[in-house]
């Protein structure tokens, strides 16, 4: 069970593997963030509430400061690069991905393999 101070920070290609192999036991989210747009940050505190309720672990990329792990994320999953985004990934695969208003604590809850 997370909590808001359990997001972490997802900021070089170790990181990145890390993420990758625990949600090999359970759903993590991969989250892009945006340190200067408004919409960024309403789903940021979007992805606060869901790690306070339970929710799995969120690793978050501040793309201003890590845009090479952004771009590795969309190398790797074949999505698109948007921010805000949530990629929720089970067993190494992307298994759902939302970005802008639909960064949502209720819409990525709902694809969680036990929501």
């Amino acid at each position: 069970m997370a909590d808001p101070s359990d997001i972490q920070n997802l900021a070089s290609d170790s990181d990145l593997d890390a993420a990758l192999d625990a949600s090999r036991e359970q759903d993590v989210v991969l989250y892009k963030h945006s340190s200067t747009c408004p919409i960024s940050a309403r789903a940021q505190d979007e992805m606060k509430a869901l790690a306070g309720n339970g929710g799995p672990p969120i690793y978050e990329v501040v793309v201003q400061h890590a845009r090479d792990v952004s771009d590795e994320i969309e190398d790797e999953f074949g999505i698109r690069h948007e921010t805000p985004q949530a990629i929720l990934v089970r067993d190494g695969e992307a298994t759902f991905d939302t970005s802008h208003d639909d960064v949502t604590e209720e819409n990525v809850r709902s694809h969680l393999s036990d929501g």
